[in-house]
């Protein structure tokens, strides 16, 4: 997703989130929260995003391994205990994570990138008001 001048405002933030709500279901509850989002709370939710890539791209690492793997589902159930504390919009994607399947992992990381990309436009929107 590009982001020119003619697309920092908030008609665009809501007609981009439409688009990756039916892309991305599982971000439905962070995607509804953007455009009423301070300035704060979007450089938040910025940070946390690594950290949730993070734990997806462990967990799709998980799935790729035949047999179990009891260091990769630790580290999946720390990442996924701290970032709950940190954030209470992230609560759903991270419950859901241990049950993805490998597509369902692989949407998660595209729709996380989108995600990164619509927090930043709407930091442009509130900055350039």
């Amino acid at each position: 997703m590009s982001i020119s001048d003619e697309d920092v405002n908030d008609q665009s933030v809501k007609e981009k989130i439409n688009e990756l709500r039916t892309k991305y279901p599982v971000f439905t509850a962070i995607l509804e929260r953007i455009p009423i989002m301070d300035l704060n709370e979007v450089v938040s939710v910025m940070v946390l995003v690594d950290p949730v890539r993070s734990v997806l791209k462990t967990h799709a690492t998980r799935l790729t391994f035949i047999g179990e793997n009891k260091e990769l589902d630790q580290m999946i159930e720390d990442g996924i205990k701290e970032l709950r504390t940190k954030h209470a919009v992230l609560a759903g994607i991270l419950e859901r994570i241990h049950k993805m399947d490998l597509r369902e992992t692989a949407v998660g990381l595209l729709g996380i990138d989108a995600i990164e990309s619509l927090l930043k436009l709407r930091a442009l929107v509130i900055l350039a008001s």
